[in-house]
């Protein structure tokens, strides 16, 4: 068996901010749960295997979103010269007083 998890990040409207991202894990068989003896291994095999993959995902989705906020970044960067930020501003009236 394997459990598919997806990671959506949407803008406030609904609309894609970036493809999903999904990762495919294997988990054991509901068969491998033969006796009360076996629970216990069988579903720290699950659970090992699904909270990898839960981090592998989110990663590679902060990844996607990190990439978004950096390409943001570099073109808010390319400001005229003359262009002052709002920081820049809070400092010039500070030391005009």
């Amino acid at each position: 068996m394997k459990m598919r998890i997806s990671v959506t990040i949407e803008n406030e409207d609904g609309s894609a901010f970036a493809d999903p991202t999904t990762v495919e894990v294997g988990v054991p068989e509901v068969e491998a749960f033969t006796s009360p003896q076996v629970f216990d291994q069988v579903f720290d095999q699950y659970e090992r295997g699904v909270l990898e993959a839960r981090n592998e995902v989110v990663e590679a989705a902060t990844e996607k979103y990190l990439s978004a906020v950096g390409k943001k970044k570099r073109s808010r960067s390319g400001k005229c010269k003359g262009e002052r930020s709002f920081s820049d501003q809070k400092t010039i009236q500070s030391m005009q007083r």
